[in-house]
């Protein structure tokens, strides 16, 4: 009677494997398949499957017959499959795309009400900032030459008397410049002598 009811338990179990690892891997595959985002998680979501298959698959094998390997064990799980594949494939694969789009329009819905939150005042503090900003500097520039103005009308007033000595055609100038033209002529005509030769 035990025996008996391990072997329909396995049975069961395997028909159930068959048909749980078909809604995983197409609800997963659907998934991914549907979003950018996610199809680089493919390869690692397909390891991830055979392992917990293989798992699954020995311990429900290790809790019914005491872990011994049956040739039919393929044969139930791909009935299983075939099973789901002709009743519940359509389901779940409808399922997996109406989260996606779930997902997707919760995502949507944050993401514009975060831009609205945050990033709309943000975009127009900047704007209003670099605005100020533009207008500082404009008035910077206003009060650079507003100073300069003023620096240039103090030193033409209380400079005005010194003025006529920084004329170039002022007395002591032409003098100073006659004076350097005799040197340099002077200073020529010593380098362009011979030496005289020592006897």
């Amino acid at each position: 009677m035990t025996d008996t009811m391990g072997n329909v338990s396995y049975v069961f179990w395997m028909l159930a494997s068959g048909w749980c690892m078909g809604t995983a891997f197409d609800f997963y595959s659907t998934v991914t398949g549907a979003t950018k985002l996610l199809r680089w998680l493919r390869p690692f979501l397909d390891l991830v499957f055979w392992v917990a298959s293989g798992f699954v698959v020995y311990y429900l094998t290790f809790i019914t017959i005491q872990g011994t390997f049956r040739v039919y064990t393929f044969l139930l799980i791909g009935v299983g499959y075939l099973v789901y594949r002709t009743l519940f494939r359509r389901v779940v694969i409808g399922s997996a795309f109406a989260i996606v789009r779930f997902v997707r329009g919760v995502v949507i819905f944050f993401g514009r009400l975060l831009y609205r939150l945050i990033g709309v005042p943000i975009l127009v503090t900047c704007r209003v900032a670099w605005s100020l900003l533009r207008i500082l500097y404009g008035l910077g520039c206003h009060v650079e030459s507003g100073i300069c103005a003023v620096i240039r009308f103090v030193a033409a007033v209380f400079l005005f008397p010194l003025r006529r000595f920084w004329k170039p055609e002022r007395a002591w100038r032409k003098k100073l410049q006659a004076y350097e033209q005799v040197f340099w002529d002077w200073l020529s005509n010593v380098l362009k002598k011979k030496p005289r030769s020592v006897s």
